[in-house]
């Protein structure tokens, strides 16, 4: 009886080892498959990525770089990046920030302490052959996933550009 006992444990033991066996496997699987992700990833946040971060603007005798500007005038920016063809696309996300920031929207104090906490900006520019294509610029902002704010083209992307560099000339 107790030989039995013993083989039957050994054999639920055996048993469940090869099953583990198996699960880790598949742990080790998608660990690769995570990591082959964080790569590509890597990847396109390369050369590319910083040579658009890096375009400079030359606007009223003043020279500035992408991301001197959205470091400026938005709070926790973020970049992603995508190559399509000959096209690339950067989108620029941040928190807004009050500095003026669609001041003709004449926000009240209590939407701008809302916008402060929770409205998100997002930018999208398109740079066809490595240069800036200011008309299928996008500029949106959102409070709680609600869109407020939809601007698009060249003036609005001026309208970043003159708050940049207005917020220059006061430090």
């Amino acid at each position: 009886m107790r030989n039995s006992l013993t083989i039957c444990s050994l054999l639920f033991f055996t048993l469940l080892l090869a099953g583990c066996t198996q699960a880790i496997g598949d742990i080790k699987n998608a660990a690769a498959g995570i990591n082959s992700k964080a790569n590509e990833a890597a990847t396109s946040i390369s050369l590319d990525v910083h040579s658009v971060r890096a375009y400079e603007v030359q606007i009223d005798n003043q020279t500035f770089t992408m991301n001197d500007l959205f470091k400026s005038i938005l709070r926790d920016v973020q970049w992603h990046y995508e190559k399509k063809g000959e096209q690339n696309e950067l989108k620029i996300t941040g928190t807004w920030k009050d500095n003026g920031l669609f001041a003709e929207y004449n926000f009240d104090e209590d939407m701008k302490k809302q916008l402060r906490e929770d409205g998100l900006i997002e930018v999208t520019l398109s740079f066809d052959d490595g240069v800036l294509n200011e008309e299928k610029t996008v500029i949106s902002m959102y409070l709680l996933q609600e869109k407020l704010v939809a601007q698009q083209g060249k003036d609005a992307l001026h309208a970043l550009y003159q708050l940049y560099l207005t917020e220059q000339s006061q430090v």
